[in-house]
């Protein structure tokens, strides 16, 4: 009589079940000369210094980095090396001392993984591609290059003419067609690794 239903039951299950204590998020602003990159940090990013430069100066350092109170690094070199470039003097920062140096380290290999993980809807993309250039906004920040640019607005792409006999101009090309994303990822980390020149094109 006058029991709880199974559906209340749960409820309240659920409304009194414990969640592990989440420490506070610390922001804070840190000196960009105090912050110390991790030297064995295993992605190669100097060559994406230059986008996230004119990232930062369109959008604003808006990504904290992560790091630790001493001044270690956990995330955020690649905007770290754009920042110091800019000469920013002062980026924020989140403070990650409740990590486990196991955490630190998995973390810093994750959060550069994650980035593969998901697909990409290409006739939503090329929605958003369509939109962006119908406001005139200037696609070279969304991050993709010129070529996939073209191809998601339907511009066919522009031939340079060749002079007759200028061999040393010539470029050879190979075009690899891969069945996903994740074996595209796959072989551009192994092209990279060999010193090969490559790029990634969705279609």
């Amino acid at each position: 009589m006058g029991g709880l239903t199974r559906v209340a039951k749960a409820k309240q299950r659920t409304a009194t079940a414990k969640s592990p204590a989440e420490p506070p998020v610390q922001l804070v602003t840190f000196a960009l000369d105090k912050l110390k990159p991790y030297e064995r940090n295993p992605r190669k990013n100097d060559s994406a210094v230059p986008q996230m430069m004119r990232s930062i100066i369109d959008f604003g350092f808006k990504i904290p980095i992560l790091a630790k109170s001493d001044g270690s690094v956990i995330d955020g070199h690649l905007r770290l090396k754009a920042a110091k470039q800019l000469g920013i003097k002062e980026v924020p920062a989140i403070i990650c001392d409740d990590w486990s140096e196991g955490q630190i380290k998995a973390f810093r290999l994750l959060v550069n993984r994650s980035v593969n993980w998901a697909a990409w809807d290409t006739d939503l993309l090329k929605t958003e591609m369509e939109e962006l250039h119908a406001m005139e906004f200037d696609l070279a920040l969304t991050g993709f290059d010129a070529i996939e640019i073209d191809r998601f607005l339907g511009i066919a792409p522009v031939e340079t003419p060749k002079s007759a006999g200028a061999i040393g101009d010539m470029e050879y090309r190979i075009i690899v067609e891969c069945a996903n994303e994740h074996e595209q990822t796959q072989l551009l980390d192994k092209f990279d690794r060999d010193g090969l020149k490559c790029k990634a094109l969705v279609s």
